[in-house]
C-alpha cells in the first residue's frame, strides 16, 4: 500500500473524522471499532489507528 495522507480538524467535543479516501482504502464502515495508540518520543508523538473486529 502506498502512503496515504489526509487531514481532519478536532471539533469542540474532541472528535475527528477519518477522511473518506482513507476509510475506503482500509474498509472502515460506520460503527466499526478502531484502536487508537500514541507512540513516539515525548516531543514528537504520533497517533496510530488500527481497524479492529472487536474490543479486547
Amino acid at each position: 500500500m502506498a502512503l496515504m495522507r489526509g487531514f481532519a480538524k478536532v471539533d469542540g467535543d474532541g472528535k475527528i473524522s477519518i477522511p473518506g479516501n482513507i476509510r475506503r482504502e482500509v474498509g472502515l464502515r460506520e460503527g466499526q471499532m478502531v484502536e487508537i495508540k500514541i507512540s513516539g518520543p515525548n516531543r514528537a508523538p504520533f497517533i496510530v489507528i488500527h481497524k479492529r473486529q472487536n474490543a479486547r
